[in-house]
């Protein structure tokens, strides 16, 4: 019988593959957050159109920009909570109940 020598296999964890402004922020969650914040933008302006209140706009400016952010900042597993919204959605879009017919009882 042959030694069998344990082969160490070493893979390198944190590698980045895109440059990134902060640490969980790209350029793709950059635009990510860029396509929220209009979006709140435009909500928080029709908002303001209604209340005529400075307040109003400022508030839901200002918490449209930290929370777009705070939306696309991915974590240690690489998923933002964007991210995990979106696959709870696409999963209970999926089929759940699967009806199995066939001869085989």
């Amino acid at each position: 019988m042959q030694d069998k020598k344990e082969i160490m296999l070493y893979i390198p964890m944190g590698i980045k593959l895109e440059q990134e402004f902060f640490n969980g922020f790209g350029k793709k969650e950059l635009v990510r957050s860029i396509i929220t914040m209009s979006i709140c933008f435009v909500i928080s302006f029709i908002i303001y159109l209604f209340n005529m209140t400075q307040s109003v706009l400022i508030v839901g400016l200002l918490s449209s920009v930290f929370g777009s952010i705070m939306l696309c900042v991915k974590d240690s597993q690489n998923q933002s909570v964007l991210d995990y919204i979106f696959n709870v959605v696409n999963f209970y879009k999926e089929q759940q109940i699967y009806d199995y017919v066939g001869d085989y009882f």
